[in-house]
């Protein structure tokens, strides 16, 4: 049995080492991101160094979300704010810029320096007659800044373009935490590994459907269907939020029936009635794809979306 000298000294050494954890915590990079994706990327990038919080719940999406008083002192407190750029999140951006000093110098948006070719500016193409397509702006739709107009925001969808994120990320962590560079470069560069995998398997698993005809519910899989050659021929929502109108739906009918489109893809946060119809109309499926602007907050959450994305589409396409 401890003496009761043994005790106090004991008690008392539990004391100060938490006061160094607590010491620790409150000194470390806090670090504040928009959507899921980026939160796993960010949280990757940080691994112990820096405290990674994501402003929105896991269940809402960045078109939906009200702010709370809550969340412009997170946006005070934070040393880093990560977002996807393109005005994607541009409601955010106004409120960094009026709850934060120097928003300039703590936010970094992961599109920054992607080369002009990189970024996609319309939506396929679709005839509807007296020369007007389905090409609409975007810009307006996501309430997109100039830097970013007429550019289409889900970058993330492509694993080869989130690199160049998680670089971005990588630069800005380093510049508000030199001391920890080194360590933040080290986890930087496990987690492109990881990217570099996630490619390899989705471009080895999808060789198969190369070519196959798409219609997704919402222009968010352009940089998805680049990368792994499939071929985006329309879209349900032109505007997302938006009930098409019956002149764009008859003309993307015909679309489908002549490109012999096999499924129609809705995403968790649609309602899936006008897919369904529409499938039900040509005798065609119905499946569901993650944009990923919702989900779980853990490090694996871009990687093990991205993978059951995958397992729809080789089922739906096979």
């Amino acid at each position: 049995m401890l003496s009761r000298r043994w005790c106090v000294a004991l008690l008392a050494f539990i004391g100060f080492a938490s006061g160094m954890a607590s010491g620790a915590e409150a000194t470390r990079l806090r670090v504040l991101t928009s959507i899921p994706p980026l939160y796993c990327w960010t949280a990757n990038v940080a691994g112990s160094l820096a405290t990674v919080e994501n402003l929105l719940p896991a269940d809402v999406s960045p078109h939906d979300y009200q702010f709370r008083p809550r969340d412009l002192k997170r946006i005070g407190a934070a040393d880093v704010i990560v977002l996807n750029g393109l005005g994607l999140e541009d409601w955010f951006a106004r409120a960094i810029r009026a709850n934060s000093k120097d928003a300039k110098k703590k936010v970094v948006h992961v599109a920054d320096g992607l080369p002009e070719a990189v970024l996609v500016r319309h939506l396929p193409t679709i005839d509807v007659g007296a020369g007007k397509g389905a090409a609409h702006d975007h810009d307006h739709d996501h309430d997109h800044d100039d830097a970013g107009k007429h550019a289409n925001p889900h970058l993330w969808l492509d694993p080869q373009i989130a690199r160049h994120g998680v670089s971005n990320i990588l630069h800005a962590l380093q510049a508000a935490d030199p001391a920890n560079a080194s360590g933040y470069a080290t986890n930087a560069t496990g987690y492109l590994a990881k990217l570099d995998a996630l490619d390899a398997e989705i471009r080895t698993a999808t060789a198969t459907i190369r070519g196959r005809p798409v219609v997704t519910f919402h222009d968010a899989f352009p940089y998805f269907c680049r990368r792994y050659g499939l071929d985006l021929v329309g879209v349900i929502e032109e505007v997302p939020g938006t009930d098409p109108s019956p002149r764009y739906l008859a003309a993307l009918l015909k679309v489908v029936r002549a490109k012999g489109v096999k499924v129609l893809f809705t995403e968790p946060s649609s309602n899936p009635r006008l897919a369904k119809r529409l499938a039900d109309d040509l005798g065609i499926a119905v499946a569901e794809l993650d944009v990923l602007e919702t989900g779980a907050l853990t490090p694996t959450s871009y990687e093990d979306g991205m993978r059951r994305n995958l397992a729809v589409l080789r089922q739906s396409l096979k």
